[in-house]
């Protein structure tokens, strides 16, 4: 996959989101498991779930400032 810093479709629509510059190293899935899955050839990840809860909406913000290519992002939309 070409990285572009454009957002994946494997993504659930929301506030957060993947983009392709993701290299599937694992550590947001680790930071935040109940809101971020594998791709189903596991060469990335996605966030499959936006939060239902403040501690999901934490867990993602780590994720997202952990992530060592910032390609977690946040639109600030609801």
């Amino acid at each position: 996959m070409l990285a572009t810093g454009e957002r994946i479709r494997a993504n659930a629509w929301g506030r957060y989101y993947v983009s392709d510059d993701c290299n599937g190293c694992g550590l947001c899935w680790y930071v935040a498991p109940l809101n971020i899955a594998p791709s189903w050839d596991g060469r990335y990840y996605g966030v499959a779930a936006q939060p239902d809860n403040p501690a999901e909406d934490v867990a993602l913000e780590v994720a997202r400032d952990s992530c060592p290519l910032h390609c977690i992002h946040d639109d600030g939309d609801e």
